[in-house]
């Protein structure tokens, strides 16, 4: 019995010579802490400081400068834009025209329009099935890019392909991609 005891005292005398350890590493931290700052130091520091601020202002200044011109841009860019009205037929002669061109059949075409609040631009994003050779694929999709429109290609993802050819087994060396893209028509 009198082992516990002993024991214990010596558990309890441990947790206090630990806390007071901590204590005097924590006045001794704060000692660091607040150790007297040269005022050299704190000038340059502060001058420093006050320098980026100006170099910021000065930047902002100059993108500010440049707005009309980028303005420009903006407006020369939507009026190469198709006119909504047309779009889709655009967008949908070209992947066909495209997809022959590349031996690709495209399918399950889906568009969905939203507005752009603030200018005078349609978002249309587009999902399409892609299949044939992968070699077609890539000729396609490069077609696209090279296009005179505007298409932002999303993803494109890799789907199985069932119910081709005989007794369900797809073509060799047929690929079925899925195709999500953004494109924008001119607001008429």
């Amino acid at each position: 019995m009198s082992d516990f005891k002993i024991k214990k005292r010596l558990i309890l005398a441990g947790l206090a010579l630990l806390l007071v350890i901590d204590g005097g590493l924590v006045y001794h931290n704060s000692r660091l802490a607040v150790e007297d700052e040269n005022p050299d130091v704190a000038l340059k520091a502060r001058a420093r400081r006050v320098a980026l601020v100006k170099a910021d202002v000065e930047r902002a200044n100059r993108i500010k400068a440049r707005l009309p011109e980028v303005q420009k841009y903006f407006d020369q860019f939507e009026s190469t834009l198709p006119p909504a009205g047309k779009g889709y037929s655009v967008v949908s002669q070209e992947f066909d025209e495209i997809a022959k061109d590349t031996h690709v059949q495209v399918q399950d075409r889906k568009f969905r329009q939203k507005e752009i609040s603030g200018r005078n631009v349609d978002e249309v994003e587009v999902e399409a099935l892609l299949d044939g050779d992968y070699a077609g694929i890539v000729r396609f999709l490069n077609r696209l890019q090279r296009s005179k429109n505007t298409y932002i290609v999303d993803s494109l993802g890799l789907d199985s392909i069932s119910g081709v050819g005989t007794a369900n087994q797809a073509p060799t060396g047929t690929v079925r991609v899925s195709l999500h893209l953004r494109s924008y028509f001119r607001k008429t």
